[in-house]
C-alpha cells in the first residue's frame, strides 16, 4: 500500500475511503504537511552526485509517515531545475518484483531503461549497454556483506538474455572488474545525473531486504547516480538481524551517505489532519447528538488520541474505521468514544482485544449484568495488572494509557492518576457498561437502551405510542430512566412539548412491558415504576413555570389511563405538605383543585375496578394501598365494584396482604400492620368470613390460598404455603 499524506476519497457513506500518497505534478500543491523544506534538503543533497562519484541518501520514517508523498515531492523539485541541471529521474519498487533473484536484474534494467531514453542517445545507448553487461555479470556472484561484490566469484553458468551464442560464460575476478570500469567510464561520460527513486523496502520479506540492500551497497558508488532510499530504518535493521548480518545498523551506515529522518507531525499538524478526516465523515455523523459533542471530541483528542496519531496514515486507518463503525453506532454512543474506540482498534491492538474479552476489567462489571456482587472500583482494581501488560504491548504506551483513562475514568483511579472526566450515561460514553456493550456489538441489541429512540420520543410526540410498543421487559425500566436523565442534560433553551410528555411519561408505565416486568420480576435494589415515572416527570416540571406545573399534576390525577402516577401524584399533592415533599418532587397540584381533583381520580378508581382493569395496573398494589388515605371515603364503594367484577376477591387478598419478598422463598402474604387501610374496604370479620368460605373450595390453589390462609389465621405464609418464621 503507497504511503500516506492526508488524502481521503471522498466517497458516499458506507464505502471505505483509502489513502492515497500525493501525485507527481501535483505533490507540491497537495502538501498541506509543510514538507517542501525538507523535500528540498534532499534535492538540496542530490546536488552532491556528480561524474566523480554517486551518491546514497535514505528518507527513513516509519509505516504510513508520507515517505512516498515525499518522494513525489523530491521529484517535483527535481523537474523544476533548469534544463542542463535537471536529472534523470528513475523509479523502482522492489516490491512490485516479486522473484528475489531477480532483483538486480530489474534494478539495473530500469535505469538502463531511463537513460536509453534520454535525449542524449549516443551516451544513453552506451550506458544501458554497459549496465546489461554488468547485470549479467552479476547474476553469479553471491554477494558477501561487508565485501565488494565483486572480490568473490562463483563459477557458474549463466543463459544470456542476449545472443543466443552467448549463452555460456565463465567469468573470472578481473572481467567483473573490467565490467565495472567499462560503466564507470560510460556514466562518467553521461551528461545528468541519474537519481534512483527506490519505494517500499519495508514491505519485502527479510531476505529480499537483505538482498535490496546488498545491491545498493555494490552499485552506490557507480559515478552520476544517486539512490534515494525510503524505508524504515527498524524494520529494515530487524530483518538484517533476523538474517545474522552483524552490526546491522552500522551496516547500514556503509550503504547510505546521508541518512535523513521524515520530521514528525507537529501538534497543529496533528489538528489539522483529524479536522480533515472529521469533515470527510457524513454529515449525518457531525451532527450533535449529545449536549458538548464538540468538547469531548476536543477532550479525547489531548488525552492520549493526539500522541497516537503520529503519522498521516494513522490518521486515514483511523476514520477508515470510524466511517466503517460509526452509522450502526450512531446518536447510541458519543462520536468523540467511537473515535477513542476506533483509536485502540488500530493503535492498541493488545488493549482492545482485552476489552472485548474482559470488559470488566475496564468498566467494573460485564455489560448486560445488573446485579453483581462485587464493587465497580474492587473488580477494575483487579485487572490492573492485565491492563498494565496490554498496554505496555502497544508501540504507544504512554498515549494508550492517557487515552484509556480518558474512556474509561474509573480505570485512572485504580491506577492512581487523575482524569477530569466521568461517566455520564446519556451523553453515550464508553466508559458505562451498557454504552459499552452496544460500542462492542456496534448496534443495539435486545435489553440495550437506545438513546436515539429515547430522543425521538422526547422529541417527536407522534412516535411516543409506536416507541413504547417497541419496549421490552429489559429495557422498559431502563429507557424510562433513561428518559428522566436525558431531560435534566437538557439545555434551558431546548424547547419541550412539556404538558403532553408528562402525560406520556405517565402512562408509558400503564404499558405491557412495565406490567410484565412487575409479574415475572422482583427487583429488589430498583425502584418501583410509579416512582421512575414521577421523577422523570419532575425533571420535565422543572422546565415549567409554577401555574403549569399545578395544571399538569391535576391533568395527571386526573388521567384515568395514568392510574399509577395518578395517585403518586395526589399524595404528593394533598397528603404531604412542603415540609414533607423530597427535594425531587416538583409535581403537585394547587390546593383548591383537591376536591374535584380527587373525585375525578376515585371515579377513574371505581372504573378501572369495575372492568377488571385495576389489577392489570402496574401498581395495582401501591394504588390500593394508597387509596385509603388519599380518598377514604370512596374506598367502601371501590371495594364493592371490585368484588362486583370478582366475587372470589382474590386478586384483592393477594394484592392487599402481599408481604416482604424473600429471594429465596419468594413473596409472603400476612395482614398488614395498618389494618385500619384493609377496614377503609371492608370490615375484618367480614373479609375473614370470606375468607373462610374461599379456603372451602378445594380448588384454590396457591398462593391465593396462603394469602386467604394469612386472613383467617393471623401468620404468614410463603406463596407456596410454608409458614413464614418469625
Amino acid at each position: 500500500m503507497a504511503e500516506a499524506e492526508n488524502e481521503f476519497a471522498t466517497q458516499e457513506q458506507g464505502e471505505i475511503r483509502l489513502d492515497h500518497p500525493l501525485q507527481t505534478g501535483s505533490a507540491l500543491e497537495a502538501d498541506t504537511l509543510e514538507r517542501q523544506a525538507f523535500a528540498g534538503r534532499v534535492t538540496q543533497v542530490l546536488e552532491r552526485i556528480s561524474p566523480k562519484a554517486g551518491l546514497v541518501v535514505s528518507v527513513e520514517g516509519a509505516w504510513g509517515c508520507g515517505k512516498t508523498s515525499l518522494l513525489a515531492m523530491v521529484e517535483d523539485l527535481l523537474h523544476r531545475e533548469k534544463e542542463g541541471q535537471r536529472p534523470v529521474i528513475v523509479h523502482f519498487n522492489p516490491w512490485l518484483v516479486g522473484d528475489r533473484d531477480a532483483l538486480l536484474r530489474q534494478f539495473l534494467a530500469s535505469i538502463a531503461k531511463a537513460v536509453k531514453l534520454t535525449d542524449h542517445a549516443k551516451e544513453g545507448k552506451r550506458v544501458a549497454k554497459e549496465l546489461k553487461t554488468y547485470s549479467k555479470a552479476f547474476d553469479v556472484l553471491k554477494l558477501i556483506p561487508g565485501a565488494e561484490p565483486w572480490a568473490s566469484i562463483v563459477k557458474s553458468v549463466v543463459e544470456s538474455v542476449g545472443n543466443a551464442s552467448e549463452a555460456v560464460f565463465d567469468y573470472k575476478t578481473p572481467d567483473i572488474e573490467a565490467r565495472k570500469q567499462d560503466l564507470e567510464r560510460a556514466l562518467r561520460k553521461f551528461p545528468q545525473r541519474i537519481v534512483v527513486l527506490i519505494d517500499d523496502l519495508d514491505r519485502l520479506y527479510p531476505a529480499e531486504v537483505y538482498e535490496m540492500v546488498r545491491i545498493v551497497k555494490a552499485v552506490g558508488d557507480l559515478p552520476n547516480v544517486g539512490y534515494v532510499l525510503a524505508w524504515d530504518e527498524r524494520f529494515v535493521s530487524a530483518a538484517l538481524d533476523k538474517l545474522n548480518v552483524p552490526y546491522a545498523s552500522a551496516y547500514l551506515d556503509k550503504v547510505v551517505q546521508v541518512r535523513l529522518p521524515v520530521p514528525p507531525l507537529s501538534f497543529s499538524q496533528r489538528v489539522a489532519q483529524m479536522e480533515a478526516g472529521h469533515s470527510r465523515l457524513p454529515s449525518a455523523a457531525r451532527e450533535p447528538h449529545f449536549s458538548k459533542d464538540d468538547r469531548r471530541l476536543s477532550h479525547v483528542f489531548h488525552n492520549g488520541l493526539s500522541e497516537l496519531m503520529e503519522h498521516p496514515r494513522d490518521v486515514v486507518r483511523l476514520f477508515d474505521v470510524v466511517g466503517s463503525i460509526e452509522p450502526g453506532l450512531r446518536g447510541e454512543v458519543n462520536l468523540a468514544d467511537i473515535v477513542g474506540l476506533a483509536a485502540l482498534m488500530t493503535k492498541a491492538s493488545p488493549v482492545f482485544s482485552l476489552l472485548r474479552s474482559t470488559p470488566q476489567a475496564f468498566v467494573g462489571r460485564r455489560p448486560g449484568m445488573r446485579a453483581v456482587k462485587d464493587k465497580v472500583e474492587d473488580v477494575i482494581e483487579a485487572h490492573a495488572d492485565e491492563r498494565t501488560r496490554a498496554i505496555e504491548e502497544c508501540s504507544n504506551p504512554k498515549g494508550v494509557q492517557e487515552l484509556v483513562h480518558c474512556l474509561f475514568p474509573k480505570t485512572a483511579k485504580a491506577d492512581e492518576a487523575f482524569t477530569f472526566d466521568r461517566v455520564v450515561f446519556t451523553e453515550g460514553h464508553l466508559g458505562h457498561p451498557d454504552r459499552l456493550s452496544i460500542a462492542l456489538h456496534q448496534s443495539t441489541g435486545q435489553g440495550d437502551v437506545s438513546l436515539v429512540r429515547v430522543r425521538r420520543f422526547l422529541f417527536h410526540p407522534t412516535e411516543r405510542e409506536s416507541i413504547a410498543a417497541g419496549l421490552d421487559e429489559e429495557s422498559c425500566a431502563p429507557f424510562l430512566s433513561c428518559l428522566g436523565s436525558m431531560v435534566e442534560g437538557l439545555g434551558e433553551d431546548v424547547v419541550l412539548d412539556a404538558e403532553e410528555l408528562g402525560v406520556a411519561l405517565a402512562r408509558l408505565i400503564e404499558t405491557p412491558p412495565f406490567l410484565s416486568r412487575a409479574q415475572n420480576r422482583s427487583d429488589v435494589f430498583l425502584m418501583r415504576p410509579d416512582r421512575m415515572a414521577f421523577d422523570a416527570i419532575g425533571a420535565v416540571g422543572k422546565r415549567m413555570q409554577p401555574e403549569a406545573v399545578a395544571a399538569l399534576a391535576e391533568k395527571l390525577i386526573g388521567d384515568e389511563k395514568a392510574l399509577s402516577v395518578a395517585v403518586i401524584t395526589a399524595v404528593a399533592s394533598y397528603v404531604k405538605d412542603e415540609k414533607d415533599r423530597a427535594g425531587n418532587e416538583t409535581i403537585f397540584a394547587n390546593p383548591d383543585s383537591k376536591g374535584p381533583a380527587l373525585s375525578k381520580l376515585s371515579d377513574n378508581l371505581e372504573r378501572a375496578a369495575a372492568s377488571g382493569e385495576l389489577f392489570d395496573k402496574v401498581c395495582a398494589e401501591r394504588i390500593l394501598w394508597m387509596a385509603p388515605v388519599v380518598v377514604p371515603e370512596r374506598c367502601n364503594s371501590l371495594f364493592q365494584a371490585i368484588q362486583e367484577h370478582d366475587p372470589s376477591l382474590d386478586k384483592f387478598a393477594l394484592t392487599m396482604m402481599g408481604g416482604r419478598f424473600d429471594s429465596y422463598k419468594g413473596r409472603s402474604y400476612v395482614i398488614p400492620e395498618e389494618i385500619q387501610r384493609v377496614e377503609a374496604y371492608v370490615a375484618m370479620d367480614a373479609l375473614k368470613q370470606h375468607a373462610a368460605n374461599r379456603l372451602k373450595d378445594k380448588s384454590l390453589d396457591y398462593p391465593a390460598r396462603a394469602a386467604w390462609r394469612a386472613v383467617t389465621e393471623g401468620k404468614a405464609f410463603y406463596g407456596d404455603g410454608t409458614l413464614v418464621e418469625r
